[in-house]
């Protein structure tokens, strides 16, 4: 019988010694399952849903399955396997208040009333489905034809994810009919510039750079490329982009179904700012992180090599500063960190010029990381922004915070530590702009791995006949997450609750720019790398 589980961490049964839970799985759906807590203290039940992620069956009349062939070695547990219940909870805060549902009437002695009402936080949590290889699959491999985009800008891991995908189809289900569409989405429109794939000619690509298959933005035509796809006998499609790649692959996905195909359209996100809302990291992220530290590292040796030397580095993060955060906790040395969602200002009493001049005569140097979208209102307000143009994808150009922060800075510390310094020194300033040396390298060992793992898991889903998904890891374990939970939204530093900006504000010392307005919702979920979804 296979052992039903649910990654439930958030649940500490200690924390309840009168309690006695039992766990009994419901079948709500044929691909989504509730996990029930029954309770020997409590009137009612803590009800788990798993998020539903499409199945081609839902739309096709073939219904036939397959053994895995990775069923069929020998000495292969049958509990490597992922079963029908086995999933991951979202939230892993919680408070032991909410735990259970209770309602207990009682009156001491004294007549006062002691009724104790538990919350009911836990009924409907979200649960996603867990990631895996299963033992039966919904495609025949001899017969499979798989094809594999990247879309977007590049990102240290690109080529990790093209080779484990090819490794996995080929090595693990024998799938041997692979290729790749060269240019983003528009290379659908040109199945005779698709590239053949096999395990010879992806053999060496994860210490590359870049993308061998190319990229580009926008270009994204739902029924041309459904056209393609059937013209070209593709039933696996897996897909590798940011939020608006993730978004195309999904309209890929409903006008599949539309059509009564059995396609299974997976989606790898990449994004090198961190923004995909509700996993934990996006892969190329450590790397960038990696590489953003490098150049902090840089900044901090030539500021600490002249009289008020000041470290100014600007690193990518558009809407999200997880690279700003990271890297300024990481590499130990930054004293300030400006991301996009806090808006900071300049003078005055909690500004940053008034923190840095303190940090330079105490410590003759500071280090400032600041991230690309960083201080966009502020520049707005000042004057400084520039008309806005749009790119291919149709993200707003941004006005270019380094330079501009640096003349302010400039600006207003030379006359005040001219005026401190017995040598009448003023504001050395050094500028270090890492920008595509962050995203233009190979991924590390950390990114290969979560690489391998999320292309093999993406197939692994692919190969089960689910469609219509994002592969991610959430609380450490790898799901699949609806499309449509991510779509439009973004995952964003979560400055309103514990996560990793208060670590920001209390080591770097900087002004908190935070409002004393109490934003401890109860549904805020914050990610491994210190992110809230919007």
């Amino acid at each position: 019988m296979a052992k039903n589980r649910l990654f439930l961490q958030l649940l500490s049964l200690s924390l309840l010694p009168t309690a006695v839970y039992s766990w009994a799985f419901t079948s709500l759906h044929p691909r989504r399952t509730s996990l029930i807590a029954l309770s020997s203290v409590s009137k009612s039940s803590e009800l788990w849903n798993v998020e539903k992620v499409d199945h081609i069956s839902e739309w096709t009349t073939n219904h036939e399955s397959y053994p895995n062939p990775l069923s069929l070695k020998d000495k292969i547990p049958s509990s490597w396997f992922v079963g029908v219940d086995d999933a991951v909870a979202m939230n892993v805060k919680i408070d032991a208040h909410e735990t259970i549902d209770v309602s207990d009437d009682d009156e001491d002695e004294d007549g006062e009333d002691h009724t104790t009402v538990g919350h009911r936080g836990g009924i409907n949590a979200e649960a996603f489905i867990l990631a895996g290889p299963r033992a039966e699959i919904s495609f025949d491999p001899s017969t499979s034809k798989a094809a594999i985009v990247t879309c977007g800008g590049l990102c240290p891991g690109l080529n990790s994810v093209v080779r484990e995908v090819v490794m996995c189809l080929s090595r693990q289900y024998g799938v041997k009919d692979i290729v790749g569409i060269p240019k983003g989405y528009r290379g659908f429109l040109y199945p005779e510039e698709w590239k053949s794939l096999d395990e010879g000619g992806v053999q060496n690509l994860h210490n590359q750079g870049g993308s061998m298959l190319g990229s580009s933005r926008g270009g994204h035509d739902t029924g041309a490329i459904v056209d393609s796809l059937v013209n070209e006998g593709i039933n696996l499609l897996f897909v590798s982009g940011g939020d608006g790649t993730v978004r195309g692959a999904s309209k890929i996905a409903e006008g599949v179904k539309r059509r009564g195909l059995a396609i299974s359209v997976a989606c790898i996100p990449k994004t090198i700012d961190n923004d995909i809302p509700l996993i934990d990291r996006t892969f190329g992220f450590e790397t960038a992180c990696e590489a953003a530290c490098e150049a902090i590292k840089v900044a901090n040796t030539e500021a600490a090599g002249f009289p008020f030397g000041l470290g100014v580095v600007k690193v990518m993060g558009r809407n999200s500063g997880f690279i700003a955060m990271h890297s300024s906790l990481g590499s130990c040395v930054a004293d300030l960190c400006l991301v996009p969602e806090v808006d900071f200002y300049l003078d005055g009493k909690g500004g940053i010029v008034d923190h840095l001049y303190e940090r330079l005569l105490v410590n003759d140097k500071a280090v400032v990381v600041v991230a690309e979208g960083a201080g966009q209102k502020l520049m707005a307000e000042l004057g400084a922004a520039g008309e806005e143009v749009k790119d291919a994808s149709g993200n707003v150009l941004l006005d270019d915070v380094g330079p501009w922060l640096c003349k302010q800075l400039k600006q207003r510390l030379d006359e005040r530590l001219e005026e401190a310094s017995i040598h009448g020194d003023k504001l050395t300033l050094k500028y270090v702009d890492p920008s595509y040396m962050v995203r233009g390298v190979p991924p590390n060992t950390a990114d290969n791995l979560y690489c391998l793992q999320l292309a093999h898991n993406a197939v692994h889903g692919a190969m089960a006949g689910l469609s219509n998904f994002i592969v991610g890891s959430v609380n450490t374990k790898e799901c699949y997450v609806p499309i449509s939970m991510v779509a439009n939204k973004r995952n964003v530093i979560d400055t309103s609750h514990q996560s990793l900006w208060e670590m920001v504000v209390f080591s770097t010392g900087q002004p908190s720019f935070q409002t004393n307005e109490d934003k401890d919702e109860k549904d805020a979920i914050t990610t491994a790398s210190g992110g809230t979804t919007i």
